[in-house]
């Protein structure tokens, strides 16, 4: 039971996930004279997908907030992002074209088990003095025009009031001040679905077995293979492995539904391993694998946004503010970007000095549908062609470490000005990448009506030395730019075949704030 029918705190959080319980972790640690209120309508922490973090989220987990030993303790250090192709089923693993690394990584990323990271950071939150409800659902939320926010919470058998300066929506997908507003959007133009699930008895990628049986697999990498988030991947579709402290192992199917529909079947773990089968080393590794639940689990319609990140006296942090795509491991980062924001604003206002919050919409806004048109819109037509999707590894992730991995850990610009793509620097990187990115789906459509796509699908691997947020990242770039150029002279000379290619959907222009 409350002390009583009504609240007063400084800042109310809406969800005890990962992104609200590190916001009031964070404001508790750097603002001590801030009341925090965390909401939770859960009793317990949900079960949820292993997740992959990047330099970006592995920053704020090691620095931020200061969990290196408690990581290392309960969760995998990461050795990269690898990609697996393949013709098709058939092929032989010692064959399959592998894209990754050759050597462990140099700066901190992490597999972790988000079942156990969201808990354990609430946990921290409540020692810190956070004041935590749970289980109680938000029936309503105003906000007066005097200024702050009105919440009306219930539990099992009373009603509250809370009375907050700010109110902070952390609630997830389930985006609750976001729908209320009506200012969460549904990205048509990338119309993909995913599947997951957790599984037991997955073979071990570096394992005596696999080694002995395909020796030239065994002996053509230096680093973990197992310890890295593996990519499977296909015509429309990319499948993700990723480990988990104690043997589980996290794997999901993410596909376009304009371009493929994964295998028919009652159960959606029965679909999901079915289709891990399609692929020569999924084949592989999951043939004698066992689901841990019952059931896999599935997301309809991924990628979503709010046309607005902030108002007055209110504020959205991580998958709240919405969420485009897993391939690159993003999630943690949009977390960590816009924890960032919220700490900054709000730190900017306790002290008296206003936020100019339209223009953070639009920086949000626009961060946002760089990101799309860079790095994700039409990227399921080349996802499957080896030759194309290396160039894109080798730009995408150069770029990333010149830009958002160079000023989160070198530059350390405010928490307000973190969100990538608004700077002159990373503003024309991302402009370079939404070029290339148009141009590398053109040409795997002409590929596929010539009959020529994954034409080198086989029988050759890059493994390089890993990236680094210094020159050093200019050999990789320079690398995919020629991969990339050597794909459009031999583009030039394709014919193309009778039978259709399904087209992408028509250009949307990017939301614009008012």
């Amino acid at each position: 039971m409350y002390e009583s029918m009504r609240v007063n705190c400084d800042v109310a959080i809406i969800g005890g996930g990962f992104a609200g319980s590190s916001l009031a972790l964070l404001l508790r640690r750097e603002q001590p004279d801030l009341k925090v209120l965390l909401i939770d309508r859960s009793e317990r922490s949900d079960r949820k997908v292993g997740e992959a973090t990047t330099e970006i989220g592995g920053e704020f987990l090691h620095r931020r907030l200061a969990l290196t030993r408690y990581l290392a303790n309960h969760h995998i250090a990461k050795q990269g992002l690898r990609l697996w192709f393949a013709k098709d089923a058939g092929t032989a693993v010692d064959d399959c074209a592998e894209v990754g690394s050759d050597y462990q990584v140099r700066m901190p990323s992490f597999q972790v088990d988000r079942s156990q990271l969201d808990p354990h950071v609430l946990q921290l939150a409540q020692e810190a003095g956070v004041e935590v409800w749970r289980p109680v659902k938000v029936a309503d939320c105003s906000f007066p025009e005097a200024g702050g926010a009105v919440i009306e919470v219930k539990s099992a058998d009373e009603s509250r009031t809370v009375h907050a300066r700010w109110v902070v929506d952390a609630s997830g997908r389930a985006a609750t001040l976001a729908r209320r507003m009506k200012t969460f959007r549904p990205l048509g133009e990338h119309p993909t679905n995913a599947i997951w699930g957790r599984f037991r008895g997955v073979k071990d990628l570096d394992g005596h077995d696999l080694r002995t049986r395909h020796p030239k697999f065994g002996r053509s990498c230096i680093a973990s293979r197992s310890a890295a988030t593996n990519h499977l991947t296909g015509y429309g579709w990319w499948c993700w492995i990723i480990p988990l402290k104690g043997g589980d192992v996290s794997a999901g199917l993410v596909y376009d539904s304009r371009l493929y529909t994964p295998p028919e079947g009652a159960r959606l773990g029965d679909r999901l391993k079915a289709h891990l089968a399609t692929h020569p080393l999924g084949r592989e590794l999951f043939t004698d694998a066992e689901l841990v639940e019952t059931e896999a689990r599935t997301y309809s319609g991924l990628p979503y946004f709010s046309e607005k990140l902030a108002g007055p006296g209110w504020q959205l942090v991580g998958d709240a503010a919405g969420f485009l795509d897993p391939l690159y491991s993003p999630g943690l980062d949009y977390c960590s970007w816009t924890v960032r924001c919220a700490l900054g604003r709000i730190a900017e206002e306790a002290a008296g000095r206003p936020v100019d919050l339209d223009a953070l919409n639009a920086r949000f806004v626009h961060s946002y549908d760089t990101w799309f048109r860079a790095l994700y819109k039409d990227k399921y037509y080349y996802l499957g062609d080896a030759e194309l999707m290396s160039a894109a590894y080798l730009m995408d992730i150069a770029l990333f470490f010149m830009g958002p991995v160079r000023e989160i850990t070198t530059a350390r610009e405010r928490d307000l000005d973190c969100l990538p793509f608004n700077g002159p620097v990373d503003g024309m990187a991302g402009r370079f990448m939404k070029f290339y990115n148009r141009r590398l789906a053109h040409i795997a459509r002409r590929r596929r009506a010539a009959g020529c796509y994954g034409r080198r699908n086989t029988g050759w691997r890059e493994l390089g030395d890993g990236f680094v947020p210094d020159l050093r990242v200019l050999n990789p770039l320079a690398k995919g730019i020629r991969r990339w150029l050597a794909a459009e002279l031999h583009a030039i000379f394709l014919s193309p075949r009778e039978e259709p290619v399904a087209e992408p959907l028509p250009h949307r222009e990017p939301v614009t704030v008012s």
